[in-house]
């Protein structure tokens, strides 16, 4: 395993990270506590040291999982959670940056992580608009000088909100107003935060960046086609036939440009890691032999320039036959 540096955080993280959405449990379908916690093990023998979650994911049970596996080698490992879904009044999660309702979402993550801090604390999908919100961002300030947090960010829904937050921080008086990380999705088949520069704003202004979905929900695993039925309760299982064709098409032109002589799960995550400003990337695994697939990706990066550039090009063109 190589380690990269977490921008001015200076903290240095595995290259593959974990993500704990998966384990959460919830939408995703056949998973399984005993494979999640093996899943976890596995990937610290493996030497991951970066663990991200969040309390929305199954409603805290990833949170728990992760303070369950890990608690008793808390020192080597850095966890990143989140806060700012809120589903505490029952339905559909919404949006809550409140201040106090932050400060109380921290206190139960801490309690289900089996710890007194956090490494990275990220808002989860907050609106461009919260930038603006001094209360959010003095909340979280103080809760760093109180030593529960080491350092905030933001976990961008989308590449417009990562490059309104650069925006942002580029004219705040405190450069660190916003934090320190920014976590935002990128994979082969959705490369929007290259194409709309976020990486390369990121890396000038010195963010920890972490990429999140490196597999595409799995579809860049190589282990599903156009035919592949999800379980019962599995969010993919919702997707139209129209849609698995097509991105099983897409996955084609992708495996042909990228593939080589290794696993595509391992191509795809080394296609991320070629992003210099990229410090992880986050595998959402949910078992021991998915961990051990995929922690060799960082061996094959960066990918060539010509693979790159072919890839790069096809996603521009809109993956057009």
């Amino acid at each position: 395993m190589q380690y990269r540096r977490l921008g001015r955080t200076e903290l240095m993280v595995s290259e593959v990270g974990f993500g704990g959405h998966p384990i959460g449990g919830l939408g995703w379908g056949g998973v399984t506590d005993e494979n999640s916690l093996a899943a976890l093990r596995r990937a610290f023998d493996l030497g991951v040291n970066f663990f991200d979650t969040a309390d929305i994911y199954g409603r805290g049970h990833s949170e728990e999982l992760i303070g369950q596996a890990l608690s008793e080698v808390r020192p080597n490992v850095l966890i990143a959670t989140k806060a700012g879904l809120d589903d505490t009044h029952g339905g559909f999660a919404r949006s809550n940056f409140a201040p106090a309702y932050l400060r109380r979402a921290l206190d139960k993550s801490l309690e289900r992580l089996r710890t007194d801090y956090i490494d990275v604390y990220q808002l989860h999908n907050p609106p461009q608009k919260l930038a603006k919100d001094d209360a959010v961002w003095e909340t979280l300030g103080e809760l760093k000088a109180a030593g529960k947090i080491r350092f905030f960010g933001v976990s961008a829904r989308t590449a417009n909100d990562a490059n309104a937050y650069l925006r942002a921080a580029e004219s705040a008086a405190d450069p660190r107003r916003f934090g320190d990380t920014l976590q935002v999705a990128y994979n082969l088949l959705d490369q929007e935060a290259a194409a709309k520069g976020v990486f390369v704003e990121a890396h000038r202004q010195d963010w920890g960046v972490i990429s999140r979905v490196p597999l595409a929900s799995g579809m860049l695993g190589g282990r599903y086609d156009a035919r592949h039925s999800f379980p019962a309760g599995d969010f993919r299982g919702s997707w139209p036939s129209e849609r698995m064709a097509e991105t099983a098409r897409w996955v084609g032109i992708l495996r042909s440009i990228v593939g080589g002589d290794r696993l595509l799960a391992q191509s795809a995550l080394a296609f991320v890691l070629s992003q210099p400003a990229v410090s992880t990337v986050i595998v959402g695994a949910r078992t021991a032999e998915q961990i051990e697939e995929t922690v060799p990706a960082g061996e094959h990066a960066p990918l060539p320039e010509d693979v790159l550039r072919a890839a790069y090009e096809v996603f521009a063109a809109d993956f057009a036959p």
